[in-house]
């Protein structure tokens, strides 16, 4: 609250009630000039402060939902194709949860799109958003929160979904317990869940495994996914071009996320 006003015409007020020698005058030309203060000075600079103070919300309310937007749409596309359920549910959080007028949803709409067939990697555009907002817990954590109800939104968990929320949880300095915890708000957790956070979860994620499992185990399912994604392969069965790019994209993954966990066994 401002004071300022109240202060400087209450004193004048003050010396001026005063020096005319009226009973009680000081204290009336001090309360008189302390409320014309205030409505004079102070309450326009409460309300411009105010309203700068809404706008720089509204700003910062902004810049985290065009990042919402554009990890959403780099989420729905991880399995390849972006379903109706992913659009409807994106369009229900602009509605309802963003509040957009006709024009901000139609704008944000176009981010969807460019970023969605975005060469960019989803691990940039997760650093991008941790970069802005990492001060600000609160919205790191209704980040994760919203890319785990997008992932939700077809009814399922899709491994390579599930890599880049575990990706995303690494940026964004989330524990396993809080990731866990998030998860339990859209999926079933399986009894006995192992809630230490490793680096290593992304890639044994990439290949289905987990860190239980024997080496020959992981082995197998390595060299499974190796040919279900060889370009070579997915190629002779007349993919298209997106279908390619995204197969020698998942292929180099599959790739790393095995020398990885080699190099951490040895």
């Amino acid at each position: 609250m401002q004071h300022k006003g109240k202060v400087i015409l209450g004193l004048i007020g003050l010396f001026v009630g005063d020096s005319i020698g009226m009973p009680f005058g000081a204290i009336l030309g001090f309360v008189i000039g302390s409320i014309l203060g205030y409505a004079l000075i102070d309450r326009p600079l409460e309300q411009e402060a105010g309203e700068a103070q809404y706008k720089a919300f509204q700003r910062r309310q902004g810049e985290f939902l065009r990042h919402v937007i554009a990890l959403c749409a780099k989420l729905a596309k991880a399995d390849g194709t972006v379903n109706r359920s992913e659009i409807n549910h994106m369009e229900r959080l602009m509605r309802y949860q963003f509040r957009l007028t006709d024009a901000n949803r139609a704008y944000s709409i176009r981010i969807w799109n460019q970023v969605k067939d975005s060469p960019e990697p989803f691990d940039a555009y997760a650093r991008a958003f941790y970069r802005d907002f990492e001060k600000e817990r609160h919205y790191v954590l209704n980040m994760m929160d919203l890319l785990f109800s997008m992932s939700a939104a077809d009814g399922g968990l899709h491994p390579r979904e599930e890599e880049l929320l575990l990706r995303a949880s690494g940026i964004f300095h989330i524990g396993r317990l809080q990731f866990d915890r998030i998860k339990s708000r859209y999926y079933q957790m399986p009894p006995g869940t192992d809630q230490r956070w490793s680096p290593l979860d992304p890639y044994y994620a990439i290949l289905g495994a987990q860190p239980s499992e024997s080496l020959d185990a992981i082995k197998k399912k390595f060299r499974s996914l190796a040919f279900q994604w060889h370009p070579d392969q997915v190629a002779a069965r007349n993919a298209s071009p997106d279908a390619l790019r995204h197969a020698k994209e998942k292929f180099q993954q599959i790739n790393e996320a095995y020398e990885k966990i080699m190099e951490a066994r040895k």
